[in-house]
Parts: C-alpha cells; structure tokens; sequence
C-alpha cells in the first residue's frame, strides 16, 4: 500500500483560452486603476496596494466561478481549477508589470514615489536610472502579484472544486 495516491483527472473545458481572457480583463483592471491614480494626480506609493491586492484576489475568485458554472455539468476538478487561477494570475501579473513599467516610463513622479530616493527635480527623462527603476518595480510588481494571485487560487480552487477524481488501481504483481 503506497502513500501516494495516483487520480485520473478529468479536464472538461478549454481552461488555457478561459484563463488567458480572464488574465487580460485582470490586468488591464489593474493598470487602469495605476493610469487613473496618476492621471488623479495621487500616484502610487508602492507598486503594490491593498486595492490592487484586493483586486487580483476578487478576480481569481470571480473568474474561476464564472468559469466553473460556464462548463457542462458545472463540475470542476482542484486541478483544473488550480491551473485556471494560476494561469490568471500570471497573465494579469505580466500585463500589470508591463504597465507599471510603461507608466514609470513615461511618468517620473510615479518612480520618484517608489524609490523614494531622489527627488522629482533631481530626475529627469534623460537619466538612465529611471529606466531601471521602471523596470525594477514592473518585475518586482510582477513577482508579487503572481504569488498573490497563486495563493489566491489555492484557497479558490479548494472552495469552488466539486468533483473528485478516480484513484487508479496500481497492478499489483506480488
């Protein structure tokens, strides 16, 4: 009798076209809600918030019910339901590095509030270190939405999962 047990796992919808959709809609949510910020004249502070936070969690645990109540049956596996949140979060991650990067970019003040270093006179267009700080807090955003949104999708999975896969029978030859 072994310790691991091996499923047969049953996928019933296109989870990859499902969660590459839902991961554009969630990150262009998020790079709206920076653009409307700075264009509010209150950038961010930190490339992170409890809004963009809490917006990446909401998404995860919305598009994964819409997803599962879109598939016959409206049955869905944790795998499945796991590979379509963590498929979201890294899509809605990229996007939303991307824009950080561009909007850092383009903006010097929104990288003056994240670095908070220089001041906004100090730095210019033509400085090469705000290139890299744009970068830097994209990636650095990217990283922490992706394991936020990871961890998001574990505690949807586990909540929204309604079917339990088969054990296979190992061929025992004793």
């Amino acid at each position: 009798m072994g310790i691991f047990h091996r499923y047969n796992s049953t996928i019933h919808g296109n989870y990859r076209k499902a969660y590459f959709r839902s991961g554009l809609t969630t990150g262009l949510l998020l790079a709206a809600y920076v653009l409307v910020r700075l264009l509010m004249g209150s950038p961010l502070e930190s490339p992170t918030s409890y809004v963009s936070d809490a917006v990446m969690l909401v998404a995860v645990f919305l598009f994964l019910a819409f997803y599962r109540n879109s598939l016959p049956e409206k049955k869905i596996t944790l795998k499945e339901a796991m590979l379509f949140g963590i498929g979201l979060s890294v899509v809605a991650s990229f996007i939303y590095g991307a824009a950080l990067w561009a909007i850092g970019f383009a903006h010097p003040q929104q990288v003056v509030l994240f670095t908070n270093t220089v001041t906004a006179q100090e730095i210019t267009m033509q400085d090469p270190q705000l290139h890299y700080w744009a970068a830097w807090w994209g990636i650095y955003s990217l990283i922490l939405m992706a394991l936020l949104g990871s961890f998001g999708a574990l505690v949807a999975a586990i909540f929204f999962r309604n079917e339990k896969s088969d054990i296979r029978k190992r061929n025992n030859k004793a």
